[in-house]
């Protein structure tokens, strides 16, 4: 590596360290990778000192090329090394405040999104606009109608690995502050409503209604002001309304109510594998 070269990474180093100092100072993403910002800081420590190493092995270039082979590679190493570091970086900053990848790991979503596949999730600046897929970040201080059982992860045996303190849902939003919520077209037999959003019965993307029972209702009214969807607060619904396959319906605003502002992280934008639109 030239010294030139060496100044010129130097400055890209500062620049990206700068930058995810007003990303973070700015919030523009609603998650908080911890990782990301442990891998960022060790890749631009790493980087910073393979770069200052190169500028000092440059400066003495001419007694390094009379000593072993492994100090005459130091250019080469320390080259590669530097470019790595900071290719890490960028990725890093990407992860933490543009697009993150992810598995799908439950059924709400289905068939829209199947178990196991894997998506990229756009949370940079997001705001949230109706028919988006959205990501929730959910806690039981905030969703206390969450069973506990849900942030148990579990082995292939059953076995508890952990339990998170911080969960993630896959939801599609369907009604946003000041929409006017309504329960119609009540089955007395099944004792269950459809839920209507500005005067228009909301469905999946299978033309599927979402149906509310009775106690269901009771808890979507709680997040209402004479029917109005009150301030900061969004209703999310799993394209799974009422059950596919085998599967069970979808546990969304149904079940816990809806969901504040600042726990909807971002969208899903699109599908890594298998590859394809997010719908």
């Amino acid at each position: 590596m030239t010294l030139k070269k060496a100044y010129k990474t130097l400055i890209i180093t500062i620049i990206l360290m700068m930058l995810t100092i007003i990303f973070y100072a700015l919030g523009v993403s609603r998650l908080a990778l911890q990782w990301g910002m442990i891998g960022f800081v060790i890749s631009a420590v790493l980087s910073v000192f393979s770069i200052v190493l190169s500028i000092h092995t440059t400066k003495h270039e001419q007694e390094i090329l009379k000593v072993s082979f492994l100090s005459k590679r130091k250019f080469e190493i320390l080259d590669w090394f530097t470019f790595l570091s900071v290719s890490l970086m960028a990725i890093f900053i990407i992860f933490m405040f543009i697009v993150l990848p992810s598995d799908v790991k439950h059924s709400s979503m289905m068939p829209t999104l199947k178990e196991g596949e894997r998506i990229l999730i756009y949370h940079f600046n997001y705001e949230p606009e109706t028919e988006d897929i959205i990501i929730l970040k959910m806690t039981k201080e905030n969703y206390s109608l969450v069973p506990d059982s849900m942030y148990i992860e579990r082995d292939s045996q059953g076995n508890i690995k952990r339990i998170h303190d911080v969960i993630y849902f896959v939801k599609r939003l369907k009604a946003s502050p000041g929409d006017l919520i309504e329960f119609v077209n009540y089955n007395i037999l099944k004792e269950q409503y459809e839920v209507s959003v500005n005067g228009v019965v909301i469905l999946t993307p299978q033309n599927e209604p979402y149906y509310v029972m009775q106690n269901q209702k009771e808890i979507i009214e709680l997040s209402l002001d004479q029917g109005i969807l009150k301030a900061g607060l969004y209703l999310a619904f799993g394209d799974n309304a009422n059950g596919y396959l085998s599967y069970p319906a979808s546990f969304d605003s149904r079940s816990f109510g809806a969901v504040f502002e600042e726990d909807i992280v971002g969208k899903a934008i699109f599908k890594l594998w298998p590859i394809g639109k997010v719908e």
